[in-house]
């Protein structure tokens, strides 16, 4: 009887491995989507922008790093004036004041905002007013000048629009805006007054494709909208439909390839890094 249990078991422990149980998960490395909220509000879209945005700059930004100790390696003592020597940091969508918004959600209320936002009201009235799901708003005024800080959040396209804008003796003017939406097949658009960003992430959540460039003055306008809905022939061109001549750098990555191209010191640099020449890196980075 004993025997007959202990095969019956074994049996059973047998049918659970082969019937599609709980597998272990696949580590994720620093440049995969990692997406941990899923709440649909704004704080949790805000939290999926994070996590995009985290992808993508681990992803350059580890290959760069690995790229430019193999030049040190070559030239130890002057590496820093080889051409193919990369000097600058990708830091893409890093606004002044958008962490203002991280008070936005549906337990905020006017009259709790101006204990919250005291410091940074630096004085001024502080007025505050939303919905509590899809519009908000903060106002920090005072005689000569208002500062306003408002977000729309759409739940149906899980995108958000954000905006600070100054009204002053010269009128209103936007100092910041960002803009993030989800497309079709694990596309994600993000651009904000200066720099403009597709991406894309396959079932497995890791980067296909992804073009950024960051303006070299000048403005992206609020006419061009990608919220919350964005064009349905969006693709990786709309990043640089102002032309390269406009841009002070542009990350592109396809087919296993970062090209990294820069003018801040100059002349344009382009620099092709293949990730396969890396494959253990993002491993240690993790």
């Amino acid at each position: 009887m004993k025997r007959c249990l202990t095969l019956f078991a074994a049996l059973l422990l047998l049918l659970c491995s082969c019937s599609g149980g709980e597998q272990s998960a696949k580590p994720k490395t620093a440049d995969m989507l990692n997406i941990t909220n899923t709440e649909k509000n704004f704080l949790g879209c805000k939290s999926r922008f994070e996590a995009v945005i985290s992808a993508m700059k681990a992803k350059a930004s580890v290959l760069e790093n690995e790229h430019n100790n193999a030049v040190k390696a070559e030239n130890k003592s002057e590496y820093f004036l080889e051409d193919n020597y990369i000097l600058t940091v990708f830091h893409p969508f890093e606004l002044d004041s958008f962490s203002l918004t991280d008070g936005f959600s549906d337990e905020m209320t006017a009259e709790n905002a101006k204990s919250y936002y005291e410091l940074q009201g630096n004085g001024a009235d502080i007025v505050y007013d939303s919905d509590g799901k899809s519009s908000f708003s903060l106002m920090f005024v005072s005689e000569e000048i208002t500062k306003k800080y408002t977000v729309d959040y759409d739940e149906k396209q899980d995108s958000f629009r954000y905006a600070f804008t100054v009204e002053d003796s010269e009128g209103e003017h936007t100092e910041e805006f960002l803009e993030f939406s989800k497309a079709e097949n694990g596309v994600y658009v993000i651009q904000s007054t200066d720099t403009r960003c597709y991406i894309q992430f396959d079932s497995e959540d890791k980067i296909t494709y992804f073009c950024c460039g960051e303006l070299n003055g000048g403005d992206f306008i609020e006419d061009d909208s990608i919220y919350p809905t964005p064009a349905e022939d969006i693709d990786g061109y709309w990043v640089l439909t102002k032309g390269k001549a406009s841009f002070l750098n542009i990350h592109t990555y396809e087919n296993g390839v970062l090209t990294h191209e820069d003018c801040s010191s100059g002349p344009w640099k382009n620099i092709k890094i293949n990730e396969s020449d890396y494959a253990s890196a993002f491993l240690k980075n993790s």
